[in-house]
């Protein structure tokens, strides 16, 4: 739709169960706007609006999960940039527990990739019907869980709801399944995010404040990025993360992201569910 609306596949409506584990329907109200800083609960951006935002929210508002590079390698100058935008966040304590890894050798991001889907695997053996595992032979529609998949998946369901939510099964699935599929998208640029796992109130907050500050810095420099959270997959390959990429106890492997030139403009506004506030005067 973005890149050219001409035609497109247009998705329309909202993600929406109405009933069991992961109901939601009753958890959104009005639908999907556009950017409405003002408050004033219009349909479409008003132009005079947009001009008036400061340049910080005109990059949050218009920045985009890239999946399309160039081939193009970004300068080491401007990635130093983008690491140092993420060095300034704030963290708890103080304790700034980050740790970057650059990698731009293409063979290396080549086999993190495999390295990554084959542990992946796991996920989709455990979650989906068997004749699901390979996406590119369309499976059974009516396939059913075995025996011993419906008694393990509800155990997994409330131990990490998250991880098996229906699009993470399928979107895992969708890389795994696929020889084809690179779930780093080719970018020319990979970078690693570690944390010390002894941070002050744990490791999750810090890193992803991080994480956006890089990622707005990046799209101010005209420059793509995607969170890569497939990168769990190398939680199973200990050996490789230590003597390959160097990543040593206390610190552990938090995130990637991709980095590079976007293929094409996609810097436009997008519709998200509105904000849930409850407010207190």
């Amino acid at each position: 739709m973005a890149v050219c609306p001409t035609g497109a596949v247009y998705i329309s409506g909202s993600y929406r169960v109405h009933s069991g584990f992961w109901k939601n329907d009753h958890l959104f109200e009005n639908g999907l706007t556009f950017p409405d800083p003002a408050g004033k609960g219009d349909s479409e951006p008003a132009p005079a609006e947009i001009t008036e935002l400061t340049e910080t929210e005109k990059i949050i508002y218009t920045r985009r999960s890239i999946r399309l590079y160039q081939k193009k390698q970004v300068p080491a100058e401007l990635i130093r940039r983008i690491i140092e935008a993420g060095r300034f966040a704030p963290s708890a304590g103080n304790n700034q527990p980050w740790k970057f890894i650059v990698i731009q050798n293409k063979e290396l991001i080549d086999e993190i990739n495999a390295r990554c889907k084959k542990a992946l695997k796991v996920h989709t053996r455990l979650t989906l019907p068997q004749a699901w595992w390979h996406k590119k032979v369309p499976g059974d529609k009516d396939a059913r869980f075995s025996w011993w998949q419906k008694a393990l998946l509800p155990l997994l369901v409330k131990w990490r709801p998250g991880d098996t939510d229906q699009r993470v099964r399928g979107g895992v699935n969708a890389a795994t399944s696929d020889p084809d599929y690179h779930i780093f998208f080719h970018a020319p640029t990979v970078i690693l995010q570690l944390a010390d796992r002894r941070a002050i109130g744990g490791v999750d907050y810090d890193s992803g404040i991080c994480a956006q500050n890089m990622v707005l810095a990046a799209h101010a420099l005209g420059l793509g990025t995607c969170y890569v959270g497939l990168i769990d997959g190398l939680k199973l390959h200990a050996k490789f993360r230590k003597e390959v990429l160097g990543v040593t106890d206390p610190f552990e492997i938090v995130m990637a992201l991709t980095l590079g030139y976007p293929q094409g403009d996609i810097n436009t506004l997008v519709r998200r569910e509105r904000a849930r506030i409850a407010w207190f005067s």
